[in-house]
């Protein structure tokens, strides 16, 4: 059931740019907040209303309750919706905020126009389970900056991490500043909730697309061929050379990927074969 929601004032911290075009949400990944959007809200926003919202606990939102679950989180950007007067939206989501969009897409079809999931994670092994959930336990232990030096040699290219030390400083730094409890209640989430709405995915009824980087070790192009096969019509997309950050590591294939689906949507058209 959802949750009722003041709508005083906004349930989470966003970013919205106004305008006339279609609606567009952007959700951060676990640890992140709307800043990791920076080069896209620019491509995006001469065409399209782009709303970036903070997650539960990230950036200026307010933390979830202990016991958040998905739709919890999914509940609180349809609110922002609600607050903002949108009906429909095209939803957007990176790594954790592609299981967010998911939970959308099940629980408040009625507001989604479309779905691009990016970097997400789907049915883990159980080693590869197991494994997450320990990076869990390292995080109520030490931090939310238990694990940021092992996630940065995987989210990034070797180049990438040679040449833009100011920027991952940066991100080291946010990681430590992260709400101790709104991090460890999401950070659980993105490690057991991987199969998430799995039994209902065949009722997305969206133009949809699932995409991921050719070497993003933690959410690979084996799970995005795989969700993408359990939703009716959606295609799938592995970005050549890209890790796990994308967004921030090779804005321009992110954008035109972005940019190209967004296109056919508006256009009623064909995004091509599924893969």
């Amino acid at each position: 059931m959802a949750v009722a929601i003041d709508l005083v004032r906004p349930p989470l911290a966003y970013d919205d740019t106004g305008g006339e075009g279609p609606p567009l949400v952007l959700i951060h990944g676990v640890g992140l907040s709307r800043n990791m959007w920076a080069a896209q809200v620019p491509a995006l926003a001469a065409r399209f209303r782009v709303i970036a919202v903070d997650m539960p606990g990230h950036g200026q939102s307010p933390a979830p309750s202990a016991q958040a679950g998905l739709r919890t989180y999914a509940d609180r950007v349809v609110a922002v919706l609600d607050y903002l007067g949108v009906d429909k939206a095209i939803i957007v989501g990176f790594s954790m905020g592609a299981l967010v969009a998911r939970a959308m897409a099940l629980h408040h079809h009625d507001r989604v126009k479309a779905l691009i999931l990016l970097n997400g994670v789907f049915d883990r092994s159980p080693d590869v389970s197991a494994m997450i959930l320990a990076r869990v336990d390292d995080v109520l232990a030490e931090g939310p900056g238990a694990n940021i030096d092992g996630a940065i040699e995987r989210w990034f290219s070797p180049e990438f991490r040679r040449t833009n030390e100011r920027y991952l400083s940066g991100l080291r730094k946010h990681f430590a500043g992260n709400d101790p409890k709104g991090y460890a209640i999401a950070y659980r989430l993105f490690a057991t909730e991987d199969r998430y709405g799995e039994a209902q995915l065949a009722t997305i009824d969206v133009p949809t697309l699932v995409a991921t980087g050719e070497f993003d070790v933690g959410s690979t192009p084996a799970m995005t061929k795989a969700l993408a096969a359990r939703i009716p019509g959606a295609i799938w997309r592995i970005v050549p050379d890209a890790r796990h950050m994308m967004p921030v590591e090779m804005p321009d294939a992110t954008n035109a990927l972005l940019l190209g689906f967004l296109t056919t949507v508006e256009q009623g058209g064909s995004f091509g074969d599924r893969g």
